[in-house]
This record gives structure tokens, C-alpha cells and sequence, in this order.
């Protein structure tokens, strides 16, 4: 008797333990056709910061020289712009200024172009506060004698 209630509780521990590890499981489904489409996610979008070497309003397009931490060398890209790029600090690309600092996230896109997705225009220190009326003389704590 104790033979058939030990082989009986094996079996449902097994079975709990199976059915726990297939619902941890992940299964990949493939669709048809056999391949996995890859779209733009955020894995694809990349980021970079540095100098606007030049610009092309006609084309839509910046070149920003950058530092390429990889090989530890300046390097230049070209980024195109589109309806699509929001901006930080700057309403539109004709607000932005060759030797002006941007950060950049983009996309390469399907013709090996780089699409910017969001451009920020970084501020010299001490520009924000003047924007507001406030003068960094404002800024500076004052000391009382007493």
C-alpha cells in the first residue's frame, strides 16, 4: 500500500514539476515564410553627441563630427532629417548652427541613411537663465557682513 501512494505522489510531483517548467517556456513562433521580419525598435535606434560640422537645409541633412569610442578617433556622419525628428532646445533645423553641440538619437534606415528621430541642442551654461529674465548675477549667492 505505502508502494502505491509513494508511486502515485512521484507521478503528481512530476506532473506539477512538468507543467510549471512548459508555462516558464517561451516558444518561438516562426511566421510564414520562414523568416522573422525585423522592424525599428528602440534596441535599433542609436545615440550619438557632437559637433555640427556642417549642414544642408536643402537636403535636410547635418554632418557632426563625433568621437567614436570604439577606436578612440573623430569621425563625421551624415544625418538626415525628416517631418518625423522632434527637437530639444530648437523649434526647427535652421535653428541649429554649424560648431553648435547636439546630441543625436537615429535610425539607419533602409537605404543606409541615418534618420534623426530626436535632435537636442545642447545650451551654453548660463543661456537658460537669461531666456527666463533671471541674469547669473541673480544666480550668485550674495554674503551679508553683519
Amino acid at each position: 500500500m505505502k508502494q502505491k501512494i509513494g508511486l502515485v505522489l512521484g507521478i503528481a510531483v512530476s506532473l506539477i514539476l512538468i507543467s510549471v517548467g512548459l508555462s516558464f517556456s517561451q516558444e518561438s513562433v516562426m511566421p510564414e515564410g520562414g523568416t522573422i521580419s525585423e522592424s525599428p525598435t528602440e534596441a535599433d535606434t542609436q545615440w550619438l553627441w557632437g559637433e555640427v560640422a556642417s549642414m544642408d537645409t536643402q537636403k535636410n541633412e547635418l554632418v557632426v563630427k563625433y568621437l567614436d569610442y570604439e577606436t578612440d578617433q573623430e569621425k563625421e556622419i551624415a544625418i538626415t532629417v525628416n517631418d518625423k525628428t522632434t527637437y530639444e532646445n530648437a523649434k526647427i533645423l535652421s535653428d541649429i548652427k554649424p560648431k553648435d553641440t547636439v546630441g543625436i538619437d537615429y535610425t539607419v534606415g533602409a537605404e543606409g541613411k541615418n534618420i534623426a528621430k530626436n535632435i537636442s541642442l545642447e545650451k551654453p551654461q548660463g543661456t537658460e537663465a537669461t531666456e527666463e529674465g533671471i541674469t547669473p548675477e541673480d544666480l550668485t549667492p550674495k554674503t551679508s557682513v553683519e
